[in-house]
């Protein structure tokens, strides 16, 4: 009995040491590098100078953050210059007072970070002032960020997203990996001098990015084109057969890096009018002709256009009125010219809930699809039935005005449906999710389709929109010697006055090229002068220099 319990203590006692024992080689050998970092920070100053994020890609991988350079001064408190005029020097290239740095010393040892432009870390690089470095990191944002309403912001820290996508991903997006200036110091916080000023990397998770079907170089251009032609409205370009959005724009811009400047700017440029709600006017007339077709109407009948329609008490005027009459239009035509006389006797024949119909076919009055992929977009407005009784309602209706209201992604929606022989595409911005290698983590596109209108309405359509650039409204909107274009004009009234001139909204919503389309536009101009003036000009432009651009490439 007393040999047992002998053994049993030798036994316990041999397992404790060697518990023992495998815990200090587990933490000398296994996690060294662990419990030696941790207890080299908890002796250490250290202050943040740059802190990893995923980025925002384009389809091709282009990133559309972290494009610019960004530079960093980093004082050294415990081995700053003590002479006089090398710290006023420095606080004049900081911009700051020299009174910031009179507390430096051994025991006062933290890093300073100072974010400071170009010239400036020249001049202190030259300089070579003792205990300043200066640190070239990776801006997130700059002032001339691309897709700035669609990317958003995040706060100075590039930690949390603010608007945009930083914001809706930042589950995504976020990182623990961080880069410090770090001053290692004794128990009394005195900074040693062998261990100097260094850089430590903490590891946390790897970010995950963010892959768009944005295509960079086109919403680039697509912008520069906005910056010279156009003061308030948006583009959007979409891949007729995917469904892809390739450009998302809206103007005016503004400066990722300085939001508060445009909180109280009248222009709302924070505003993204790409996704917004506006009165269509004559680009809502594709919809009556779709409607049309589709319920068999003989498209060689005629209807006269005096230059006015008189329906009651109201009369409804031809964009023509000031100058006379179309005469005898029929439905190429009078699509082509945008009669307004033409579209309200045929609206009245097919009445309001036919129109409607179509209408919602098309994806109006609904979302998108955008809004799933975290992107807040407005659903747009169409009137019921039951609230267009009377004709002059079922007329306002067929030529776009009154209670409708559509946005620019969803009228670039619609040529893309007609474009693609009447079927309509799921519609996408955001891909996929990636990791740093640019694998695909979780695919995040919708792949659904759905026809609605035939394949022949959807030819007929086409020809009509074709006829509209070589032969009517919208001929500013021709691209000559890239395969041609087609699509609508329209021009908004919107009850609005500017001392005392009515507000138009301009459109031009179409597709390029007109032999094998391959892309569907939509320029907005908010308060233009008509869509034919204002916008067709915006899409020609945009359009060529694409074509132009992949010509090259």
């Amino acid at each position: 009995m007393k040999k047992g319990r002998i053994i049993f203590v030798l036994l316990a006692l041999t397992l404790s040491i060697s518990g023992l024992a495998y815990r200090l080689y587990n933490i000398q050998i296994v996690q060294h590098e662990r419990y030696s970092s941790a207890a080299f920070r908890q002796r250490s100053r250290m202050t943040e100078i740059y802190r990893e994020r995923g980025q925002i890609l384009d389809r091709n991988m282009i990133s559309f953050t972290g494009r610019d350079t960004e530079y960093i001064a980093v004082l050294q408190p415990a081995i700053f210059t003590s002479d006089t005029d090398e710290r006023k020097w420095v606080a004049g290239v900081l911009g700051t007072e020299i009174d910031e740095f009179i507390n430096f010393s051994q025991y006062n040892a933290e890093p300073r970070v100072y974010t400071i432009g170009e010239r400036q870390a020249e001049e202190l690089a030259q300089r070579n002032i003792k205990g300043v470095s200066v640190i070239e990191t990776r801006k997130r944002t700059g002032p001339d960020m691309t897709a700035a309403h669609l990317i958003g912001y995040t706060d100075d820290s590039c930690t949390f997203g603010l608007a945009g996508l930083e914001k809706a991903y930042q589950d995504i997006l976020t990182s623990n990996n961080i880069i410090y200036v770090q001053a290692t110091t004794d128990a009394n916080h005195k900074y040693l001098d062998e261990y100097g000023y260094r850089l430590q990397r903490v590891y946390g998770e790897n970010p995950l990015s963010i892959k768009l079907t944005l295509d960079y170089h086109m919403q680039k251009l697509a912008e520069e084109v906005m910056d010279k032609m156009v003061v308030s409205g948006a583009v959007v370009i979409i891949d007729i057969l995917s469904g892809d959005i390739l450009v998302l724009a809206s103007r005016p811009g503004f400066n990722p890096e300085d939001v508060s400047a445009y909180l109280n700017d009248e222009a709302q440029p924070l505003f993204n009018r790409a996704i917004a709600g506006y009165t269509p006017g004559s680009i809502f007339k594709v919809i009556t002709a779709a409607a049309a077709l589709e319920n068999n109407f003989d498209s060689s009948r005629t209807f006269e256009c005096p230059g006015f329609v008189t329906i009651g008490d109201q009369v409804f005027k031809c964009w023509i009125y000031d100058d006379g009459s179309h005469g005898t239009m029929d439905l190429k035509n009078g699509f082509a010219q945008s009669c307004n006389s033409f579209f309200i006797n045929l609206g009245l024949c097919l009445g309001a809930e036919k129109m409607i119909e179509t209408a919602k076919e098309f994806g109006l009055g609904s979302v998108t699809g955008i809004n799933s992929q975290r992107i807040s977009e407005y659903a747009g407005l169409l009137p019921e039935p039951s609230d267009l009784q009377s004709d002059g309602n079922i007329a306002n209706l067929a030529i776009g005005q009154g209670k409708i209201l559509i946005t620019p992604l969803q009228a670039a929606n619609i040529a893309a449906t007609i474009a693609n022989g009447g079927i309509r595409n799921s519609v996408n911005l955001v891909d996929c999710i990636v990791n740093k290698n640019g694998d695909i983590i979780r695919d995040l596109k919708k792949k659904e389709w759905e026809r609605v209108i035939s394949r022949d309405t959807a030819k007929k359509l086409m020809e009509m929109m074709s006829a509209t650039v070589s032969i009517g409204t919208g001929y500013r909107a021709d691209i000559v010697g890239y395969g041609g274009s087609a699509g609508k004009t329209g021009s908004a009234e919107t009850g609005m006055f500017d001392d005392g001139k009515m507000i138009i909204h301009a459109w031009f919503t179409g597709f390029f090229p007109y032999v094998e389309p391959r892309y569907a536009m939509c320029v907005f101009v908010e308060d233009g002068t008509g869509g034919g003036t204002s916008a067709a000009p915006v899409f020609a432009e945009i359009a060529s220099k694409i074509m132009e651009w992949e010509e090259i490439h």
